[in-house]
């Protein structure tokens, strides 16, 4: 049995009613500053703290927001989006409930089945494909936001990334350093993400009259090795572009880690950037130059739209589209000779 102190433990040593208790807690003015001082002080001797639950059932609202990624760790951006969203949460009194999918469907309806049963007040996702009815249907009425650029922009509501744009920025950089012969790569599974990227880095090639050229290899659960594979595909193909565009930082790091084993220097023979400007600090060595994606940005703006739903306030801007900016470091340089 718990021993855990409740405020009719404090209500009993300091002689007054529970409800007396609750409002001196909570700084009622109808409370006098005396009696507020002598029920902290006893809270505090006792190592009091509220129950939550109980008084968001009695206040008939919700302390949660949920969230569900792809995936954790290294390999991915959603560690910094999770690091802002806990944090933006806590600051207007919510906590929240993380789950990752590992990338499969199942398990994010699971996971969404499980924080609604939970009383979650509304989701943050990151879904881990562009299909996304799986995931309204098990969430039924309680508002989902998606975050990324996966999803379709007319969703209710959603924290977009325009990855078209990215791949203008891309191109502009490159092109700017004398680059034609640019290669993007990406890899599976298909989705919106990843097809953004490749029609953003088509037209900006296409309106300069280049010829895009796009290789897609492995997956993104393990984006290292696709780099690596990338590479290889391209070594055995011909002619080897000047620079090398990748749809992630970490695909980037296995490009260049394949480029240096086959005694190619970068941006000495090739030029290579990322996107998402994630691993600077990890491998300063690398000097990657990136697209930086505002994933602080992003989760502030979801938890702010997660709370104004559950609060039942009207929220100006449902959806929002984000860009990245260029970042320039030392792997991309002026073009060189063909390999």
């Amino acid at each position: 049995m718990s021993n855990r102190p409740t405020l009719k433990t404090i209500a009993q040593i300091a002689g007054l009613s529970h409800v007396a208790v609750s409002k001196a807690l909570r700084d009622a003015p109808d409370i006098s500053a005396a009696t507020k001082e002598r029920v902290k002080k006893i809270a505090d001797e006792l190592g009091y703290t509220p129950n939550l639950a109980a008084r968001n059932l009695y206040l008939q609202r919700t302390g949660a927001i949920g969230m569900m990624v792809p995936a954790m760790g290294d390999n991915t951006a959603y560690d910094l989006i999770f690091n802002r969203v806990s944090m933006a949460a806590a600051e207007q009194g919510y906590c929240v409930m993380l789950g990752s999918s590992h990338r499969s469907v199942d398990l994010e309806v699971r996971h969404c089945r499980m924080m609604v049963g939970n009383q979650v007040g509304a989701l943050i996702i990151a879904p881990c494909t562009s299909d996304v009815s799986h995931i309204k249907a098990a969430c039924g009425p309680t508002p989902v936001i998606f975050i990324g650029g996966k999803v379709e922009p007319d969703e209710d509501y959603a924290m977009l990334c325009d990855y078209h744009h990215s791949g203008e920025l891309a191109v502009e950089h490159l092109t700017g350093l004398g680059h034609r012969d640019i290669a993007l790569l990406t890899y599976g599974p298909e989705n919106r993400t990843v097809t953004q990227k490749e029609e953003g880095f088509s037209l900006a090639m296409e309106r300069r009259g280049l010829a895009p050229r796009i290789v897609r290899a492995g997956h993104v659960g393990d984006a290292m090795r696709a780099g690596m594979d990338a590479v290889e595909l391209l070594l055995r193909g011909g002619e080897f572009p000047s620079a090398l565009w990748c749809a992630s930082d970490y695909m980037a790091i296995g490009a260049i880690k394949a480029l240096k084993a086959h005694g190619l220097s970068v941006p000495g023979c090739v030029s290579v950037m990322g996107h998402d400007d994630l691993y600077a600090d990890p491998w300063p060595d690398m000097g990657l130059t990136t697209l930086h994606t505002p994933m602080g940005e992003i989760g502030q703006a979801a938890v702010e739209l997660a709370i104004a739903l559950i609060e039942g306030r009207r929220q100006a801007r449902p959806r929002q589209v984000f860009q990245s900016t260029l970042v320039v470091r030392s792997s991309t340089g002026p073009a060189r000779r063909s390999l």
